[in-house]
């Protein structure tokens, strides 16, 4: 399991001091860029070859609200891999209280777009992970 803390900012808050929807997923998306430097696959390439993961489907559940100044934690697994496809899960809390529960379906890919098989490295460190929750 990997853990992203994350402390709530003004900005990301609607008019009644709510975390605005939306900013669930770029939460996970800060998680996830973190996840895949620690296992090897930095912004632009892995291995000196260019390797881009792009989200295929994406879906969450909300719980509960988080408000201004919550901090927060991106808790982050993998249910499934592929050889060119993953399945990363999230759950966002405070404290031991569930605030959202995630899932992304990513697609690996090459400079061009192009799908691609994900370095075993890779594969091999997201097998690991467990589910968050389970």
């Amino acid at each position: 399991m990997h853990e992203f803390p994350v402390r709530v900012q003004f900005d990301e808050v609607d008019q009644y001091g709510i975390v605005h929807h939306a900013r669930y997923w770029v939460y996970c998306e800060r998680a996830r860029v973190e996840l895949m430097g620690l296992l090897g696959m930095s912004a632009d390439s892995l291995d000196g070859d260019r390797l881009g993961l792009v989200v295929v489907e994406a879906t969450v559940k909300y719980k509960t609200p988080s408000r201004f100044l919550d901090e927060l934690v991106v808790e982050q697994g993998c249910r499934r891999i592929g050889a060119s496809r993953t399945v990363l899960c999230y759950r966002v809390r405070r404290g031991s209280t569930v605030i959202a529960d995630a899932e992304m379906v990513l697609a690996f890919v090459d400079g061009s777009g192009r799908p691609v098989r994900a370095p075993a490295l890779l594969r091999d460190g997201l097998k690991r992970m467990g589910v968050p929750g389970e």
